[in-house]
């Protein structure tokens, strides 16, 4: 085949298959879909996710009962020096320790650890993931406990505020099965179009005068008409 060559597709023909072997496409995706939902349900691990938030405000004058504007703008701009600071060792040894963490490291609590601040505001969220539902609440309420007992003497901040503690999670927060079905699905349809795709190229039958003068480039001097197209016997 020359680099100029082109594939065309029949598009009726690509129909013709789907239609020919439809019931066997069809049970395709609805194994893939299937398998994809029960390895999701019985053979990946179920993980839970507890959040606790957190304001903080450095205030410009600590004897001042007033927050100023600018002790907001300050706190806003500080936002991502707290966060560095909850995920550093100096918060996840003290955790691991009181908690009696054994099988749990300065890696894996940054992995199970997620802090992220809601965009122009001195909110700071503090998300666990775990695979036990309790562990995950206590160890987020035990960040954000040791982080107010050490935050005065790393920055001298007092005025941390919780302003919800995490609670047990009563629902998974992954694997997600819809998507998963999803991507299930989508593979089978994957699979289908592969399918179609070689039985186009190894389709050698020749169904019109076009494709054989395409194929053999010789004039056609007649045709055979056939006799039960009408659909008399």
């Amino acid at each position: 085949m020359n680099e100029n060559d082109e594939i065309e597709i029949d598009l009726s023909r690509v129909f013709e298959i789907i239609k020919k072997h439809f019931k066997l496409f069809a049970l395709i995706i609805l194994a893939t879909s299937a398998v994809a939902a029960l390895v999701t349900l019985f053979l990946i691990p179920k993980k839970y996710t507890a959040e606790t938030k957190l304001i903080i405000v450095q205030k410009s004058n600590p004897d001042s009962q007033q927050i100023s504007y600018n002790d907001l703008q300050t706190s806003q701009k500080l936002v991502n020096t707290y966060s560095e600071i909850l995920k550093s060792e100096a918060i996840s040894d003290e955790v691991i320790q009181n908690l009696k963490l054994d099988d749990l490291d300065t890696e894996g609590y940054q992995k199970i650890v997620k802090i992220s601040s809601v965009k122009d505001t001195e909110v700071i969220t503090v998300a666990v993931t775990s695979k036990d539902s309790k562990e995950a609440a206590t160890i987020a309420n035990e960040v954000v406990r040791v982080f107010q007992d050490k935050i005065y003497s790393i920055m001298n901040i007092e005025n941390v505020t919780v302003l919800n503690s995490a609670k047990v999670p009563e629902k998974k927060s992954s694997p997600s099965t819809m998507r998963n079905t999803l991507v299930g699905f989508l593979l089978g349809c994957v699979i289908d179009g592969c399918i179609v795709v070689y039985l186009l190229l190894n389709d050698r039958n020749i169904r019109t005068e076009e494709e054989m003068k395409q194929i053999f480039d010789y004039p056609i001097i007649g045709l055979i008409p056939d006799m039960n197209a009408g659909g008399t016997e």
